[in-house]
């Protein structure tokens, strides 16, 4: 009897031992799988409670490396395409000055410059969005009046403002609580959101700047009356290079890179950024 005990003893330890060790070998040959390449494999969350949470976490894992890797990819094709054009351009022109096909007059040599300048700028802000990204860009945050920062700042879009026919008008408080915030990082952040505005509002226009203290926050909105942004585009705005009318913003200058780093600055003071149209 005790015999017999003893075997049904060593048989349940070997079926709840591979009851045990099945989802974790399973786990091991998807996480090879995934190693190759493979990213549409997932494990399914079958046994105990353990195993099942265990199984949930590897899908999410997975499911956030996937996207980076999507990101990753998509990164290296937009940065090939953005530096497609000036180089083209920089090599056509060069090569034309060593063949000898033409001289080369102050404005041609002016356009090869700001190839160059676009070429940098491009660099400056990938590097500045991916330490955005990552967490590592450097912040020095110091106790700040909105009232006195956001005067300063406005005051030439102003300038170039009335140029346009174009209202700015400024919806502030006498009295905001003092912030913490990197006021470089911050003007940034409201120069690129007042150049968008500036660019899409028409002659006529008006462009208001509204700012609110709510629960030891600041609420800062930036207004148009341009002709908006459609719904379809309105998710994406604050994807890298993503232009909701790709001709237009290649005319006016545009890389598609501003409200990706708007985004990721206001994200690294513990902020949101939105976006909203009647468009």
């Amino acid at each position: 009897l005790a015999v017999v005990g003893g075997a049904l003893g060593i048989l349940f330890g070997i079926v709840t031992s591979r009851t045990l060790t099945k989802p974790l070998n399973v786990l091991a040959v998807t996480a090879d799988a995934i190693g190759a390449g493979q990213w549409n494999r997932r494990v399914e969350a079958e046994g105990t409670t353990e195993t099942r949470s265990l199984a949930d976490s590897f899908n999410t894992m997975v499911d956030q490396l996937q996207r980076n890797e999507m990101l990753r990819r998509n990164l290296v094709a937009d940065v090939a395409h953005e530096l497609r054009t000036p180089i083209t351009a920089l090599q056509a022109n060069i090569y034309a000055i060593l063949d000898d096909a033409y001289p080369m007059t102050k404005d041609e040599i002016a356009g090869l410059y700001e190839q160059t300048r676009m070429l940098s700028r491009l660099v400056k802000d990938l590097h500045e969005l991916s330490q955005a990204e990552s967490g590592q860009l450097a912040l020095d945050r110091q106790p700040s009046n909105f009232s006195e920062t956001l005067g300063e700042l406005i005051a030439p879009f102003r300038t170039v403002a009335e140029s346009k026919g174009v209202r700015l008008e400024i919806d502030i408080p006498a009295q905001l609580p003092l912030v913490s915030v990197d006021e470089e990082r911050f003007n940034q952040v409201m120069h690129n959101l007042l150049s968008n505005a500036l660019r899409y509002t028409p002659d006529g226009g008006t462009i208001t700047i509204r700012v609110r203290a709510a629960a030891e926050t600041l609420q800062i909105a930036v207004h148009d009356t341009g002709e908006g942004i459609q719904p379809e585009h309105l998710p994406n705005v604050f994807e890298r290079f993503y232009r909701a009318d790709y001709a237009r913003s290649r005319k006016t200058g545009g890389m598609g890179l501003g409200l990706a780093i708007a985004k990721a600055i206001v994200e690294a003071h513990d902020g949101v950024i939105r976006v909203s149209s009647s468009g």
